[in-house]
């Protein structure tokens, strides 16, 4: 396989594409497309803009719930991802209901089947990473609809529909996991 040198600004491989839902401090629901993401155990790893209004919204609040999307979501993906949370109220501009979590201060999107309810722990902003700022969590809940899980109550991995984020900083594309 013969491979040549590129000189791209980003290059993402294939990430999960995410709704990271939390409330305003005035307490409006409001959500974010991310694509830079991990769990290990009880930890949430998120990748932001430093400059972002959600992740200074969530820096405020603490509390955030990552919701899993799905193909049917890909216009609210694409919305979610084009428009600041500062200039207009995203839930009322899509199809997509925020829910109360019983757990946490935050809402949970009703129509992903996979939502995992956080709460802010650390912020690491690096001079080396100018403009990057990561966020740690601590996993407080977990929420996947029925549909996701097999007769004995497991992960079944056929189920999944999620969307995927390709890109290079000059082009990007989406693949679906079905």
């Amino acid at each position: 396989m013969k491979k040549v040198n590129v000189f791209y600004d980003k290059l993402y491989y294939g990430f999960p594409v995410i709704l990271v839902s939390y409330y305003d401090t005035d307490g409006t629901p409001n959500v974010t497309t991310v694509s830079s993401s991990y769990t290990l155990r009880d930890m949430m790893a998120l990748g932001f803009s430093t400059k972002g209004y959600a992740l200074n919204r969530i820096k405020e609040v603490s509390d955030f719930v990552v919701n899993i999307a799905d193909s049917s979501q890909i216009e609210a993906i694409n919305f979610c991802g084009k428009n600041t949370g500062a200039e207009c109220r995203k839930f009322d501009s899509i199809n997509l209901t925020p829910v109360p979590s019983k757990v946490i201060s935050a809402p949970i999107i009703e129509e992903c089947p996979i939502s995992i309810e956080c709460r802010l722990t650390d912020v690491f902003e690096s001079q080396n990473h100018y403009g990057i700022t990561n966020i740690l969590a601590k996993i407080k809940g977990r929420l996947v609809a029925e549909s996701y899980l097999s007769e004995s109550g497991r992960l079944n991995p056929n189920a999944f529909d999620e969307v995927l984020y390709i890109g290079d900083g000059g082009s990007k594309g989406f693949r679906f996991m079905k």
